[in-house]
């Protein structure tokens, strides 16, 4: 679905919040067309107001989503079929500290995320939901939720390990790796389990508040390792026969069941992206060009989707740690080169990423 500026467009403004959202309608010089506040369960009242300003075919409302709040709103904008596009709050807040009047409310943040599509329309995102298919969507949406809350889980369990360690070493000394040997692993806790009770019997470590809390930690990592388990296990039923899981899995090395549910719930749908170029860029793997007169570097770009980036990064790292795959082949020419390995790695990422590009356009 393309998105032109012309004469006729209207664009709309919408900053949004958990309960109440501020819409600012205005024309393409930027004169008000009206003004509507409302909130999610108001959402005919919103959708009547962007009819009376004119066609849809006209009509592009742009949205500064916050922590998800905007859900459904594009939920009934896509039912209804008009354009959306995403404007980065980085776009806004720049406005806002170069303009001349610093206040800020509802109605002023509205206005200038309207703005913002009138005078920086390259740089605003076409919304992914306008254009993926509803199964596209609903995927996406799934392995998204899942994934997001495996990552937490993960990054819980490996508190609560380094936590288990300090308090272990506490309680035992510089030797308590004897009976620590596997680390907190899933098959261990309950073996620690017992032998924390063993020692909090008798001894010196009778009645040790430092026994208690270890054996409560314990108990929450096994709690943890358990709902990862029960989160691979749905990702995999969610994820199990779909096509474009299926080719990135069997067609790059070093693509697992998890990585490749990570890329498509970020990507959602190829048909965002025209080129190989733009999804790179999107995941931050395309370097930043710093030029001026005769000089030009090239540096790694710190923006972009980490998520998707922290993907191929895992993908690449994989390949050059098995001997003759295509990618530790290609690595290895990069620096024979003359490149640095972390340059190389870069190179690699940018090779799968223009691969991954190139399966999910023939999966399609």
């Amino acid at each position: 679905m393309n998105e032109v500026l012309n004469t006729n467009s209207v664009v709309v403004g919408v900053d949004v919040h958990k309960f109440n959202h501020m819409a600012y309608a205005m024309d393409c010089f930027g004169q008000e067309k009206g003004l509507l506040s409302f909130s999610n369960l108001k959402l005919p009242e919103f959708n009547s107001f962007l009819y009376s300003l004119g066609g849809k075919e006209n009509t592009i409302v742009a949205l500064e989503d916050t922590n998800g709040y905007g859900i459904k709103i594009v939920e009934s904008l896509v039912t209804e079929g008009f354009k959306i596009r995403y404007v980065p709050g980085i776009l806004t807040e720049r406005d806002r500290k170069q303009s001349i009047h610093r206040d800020k409310s509802d109605l002023f943040d509205a206005k200038r995320v309207g703005k913002v599509i009138l005078t920086k329309y390259e740089e605003t995102l076409p919304a992914r939901e306008n254009i993926a298919t509803l199964k596209e969507r609903m995927l996406s949406t799934e392995l998204d939720l899942l994934l997001t809350e495996r990552k937490d889980l993960v990054s819980s369990k490996t508190i609560l390990k380094n936590q288990l360690h300090a308090l272990v070493h506490q309680l035992l000394g510089d030797n308590y790796m004897f009976d620590f040997k596997k680390g907190f692993t899933k098959r261990k806790i309950p073996v620690y389990q017992k032998l924390i009770k063993e020692k909090q019997k008798t001894g010196e470590l009778k009645n040790n508040p430092l026994t208690r809390s270890i054996l409560r930690r314990l108990e929450r990592l096994d709690l943890v390792h358990d709902q990862i388990l029960s989160i691979d296990k749905e990702v995999l039923k969610v994820s199990s026969n779909k096509k474009v899981i299926e080719a990135l899995r069997q067609s790059i090395i070093g693509c697992g069941q998890t990585t490749a549910a990570t890329i498509i719930s970020q990507i959602m749908t190829i048909n965002r992206f025209s080129s190989s170029a733009k999804l790179a860029k999107y995941a931050g793997i395309a370097p930043t060009q710093k030029s001026s007169g005769r000089k030009t570097k090239l540096k790694t770009s710190p923006f972009g989707n980490r998520i998707l980036n922290r993907a191929m990064h895992t993908i690449a790292l994989y390949q050059i740690s098995k001997k003759e795959t295509e990618g530790r082949i290609y690595f290895e020419r990069k620096v024979s080169e003359g490149k640095t390995k972390l340059w190389a790695l870069r190179c690699l990422k940018r090779q799968m990423i223009n691969k991954v590009f190139n399966v999910l356009k023939h999966a399609n």
